[in-house]
């Protein structure tokens, strides 16, 4: 999905103990901080530059176990952005990107993060630049596309070339064959609503047909969309459900989404950057380039790498996805997954509803993975759960029969030992610390002490261990 302008927006606020006084450590006074001309933009440039280049160079340091000289880098790069965001006036048009990385972070501490990592077919701009351009072969079938594919552009060639004869080459073939399971149900949604067919190749740059999968940014699903995002096109984010997995449901967002760019942009190269990079972000760029079409973005170097890469990556997918066999790719096709749908007036337990279908808890996960919890989400009184196709009837029957949809588990007592903190103690019974808080009526997560007996409900894990 679109690239977040700074991947370290949460730790800048996760860190924010820069002093009030700081400002005046640049040497503004208030007559030059009002100032946005030239100079001042070009120093609010160069400090943004620093403190990217800061922050790059925390990371590989926390990569190499290097982790305080890492700590004062990132200290140093936040001190940098905390000015910028301040003079720019950027904190309160900045905070949908804190929203989605504070999202982010709090599933992984909370475990329910479980989506498959994306992004294996990037390539380096190493990898790229080593590799020999390869003509495309089906290069005279240009005409039949809405898209524009451009077989000679230099870096759809070397992309072509990596993914059919380089080190990815398997990882491709995967992502085609795992698009089978995709390609009716895409490509029919994409011709109800005159949208070019080309776009289903958008999902295989984005996600690689992984419907569970998800970016370090925090996109997710086959269509990579961001929390904020997903919400803005009408799709439930929260603890119970997540919409960006939902292959239907996420698609219509997409359509929805793409529609919107392409009525802006009236260009589909330039509606498949701002995909990637954001609509404001490509409306500043082609301001500041003077530019009107994709390849002047590109040429006159303005766009991230990523951007830059993106538009020539999906024309490289189109190319291949579309004549496989002409480079010798022979993709045996996954087929779609039938199933049967129910609509749920409240929430079911999972483990109830697989054994009302006489089918597996992970079989009922498996067919709805937008489901997060160990139920259908509450206050969604019209969620239609997937069932194994041909059960409905007897489904139906068998749940008429239950009579508590989400039997409690019951609690655990867990007595405190010395050194524990709530953190652990909730990933330990896979529940959480605002839960564990809120039924011992805990006012901080800091006041624990040796021999205190904590009432635990655990979560859905516990018991699958």
């Amino acid at each position: 999905m679109r690239i977040v302008i700074s991947n370290f927006l949460f730790w800048l606020f996760l860190f924010s103990t820069v002093p009030p006084a700081f400002s005046q450590d640049n040497g503004a006074n208030p007559a030059e901080q009002n100032n946005t001309g030239p100079a001042k933009q070009s120093k609010t440039l160069k400090n943004l530059q620093e403190a990217q280049k800061l922050y790059n160079e925390a990371m590989e340091d926390s990569r190499l176990g290097r982790q305080r000289p890492a700590k004062k880098k990132l200290k140093k790069s936040l001190r940098l952005l905390s000015v910028i965001m301040a003079e720019r006036g950027l904190i309160e048009s900045l905070k949908p990107d804190f929203d989605d990385m504070a999202e982010k972070i709090h599933d992984i501490e909370t475990g329910l993060s479980t989506e498959a990592p994306t992004a294996l077919l990037e390539v380096s701009d190493e990898e790229i630049l080593n590799t020999a351009p390869m003509h495309p072969v089906a290069a005279d079938d240009r005409k039949k596309y809405a898209i524009k594919i451009d077989p000679e552009n230099q870096l759809t060639q070397r992309y072509l070339a990596f993914y059919a004869k380089g080190p990815r080459r398997n990882l491709v073939m995967a992502a085609l064959e795992r698009s089978g399971r995709y390609r009716g149900m895409i490509s029919r949604a994409l011709a109800e609503n005159s949208l070019p067919k080309e776009l289903f190749y958008l999902v295989m740059v984005e996600s690689e047909y992984k419907v569970k999968g998800h970016s370090r940014a925090g996109a997710a699903g086959l269509w990579q969309f961001m929390p904020a995002t997903a919400r803005k096109l009408g799709l439930k984010v929260n603890y119970w459900i997540d919409e960006r997995l939902d292959p239907e449901k996420s698609t219509q967002a997409a359509i929805k989404y793409l529609k919107e760019l392409y009525e802006l942009f009236d260009d589909w190269h330039l509606a498949l950057a701002a995909y990637n990079r954001g609509e404001h972000g490509i409306g500043k760029d082609l301001q500041f380039a003077k530019a009107v079409e994709f390849g002047q973005l590109s040429s006159r170097d303005v766009l991230p790498q990523e951007t830059e890469h993106f538009v020539p990556k999906f024309m490289a997918c189109v190319l291949l996805g579309e004549s496989p066999q002409a480079y010798d790719f022979r993709p045996n096709y996954e087929e779609p997954e039938s199933y049967d749908k129910v609509v749920m007036p409240r929430a079911l337990d999972l483990k109830i509803a697989a054994q009302c279908a006489g089918t597996s808890e992970e079989t009922i996960q498996r067919l709805n993975p937008a489901v997060r919890a160990w139920c259908t989400p509450i206050n969604y009184p019209d969620f239609e759960l997937k069932i194994p196709a041909g059960t409905k009837d007897k489904f139906l029957e068998e749940l008429a029969k239950v009579k508590d949809w989400n039997p409690s588990r019951g609690f655990v007592r867990h007595k405190v030992v010395k050194g524990e903190i709530l953190g652990k103690i909730a990933r330990k019974y896979a529940t959480t610390v605002e839960i564990v808080m809120k039924d011992n009526k805990l006012s901080s997560p800091k006041r624990l002490k040796p021999g205190q007996v904590l009432m635990i409900r655990p979560g859905k894990a516990y018991f699958s261990k």
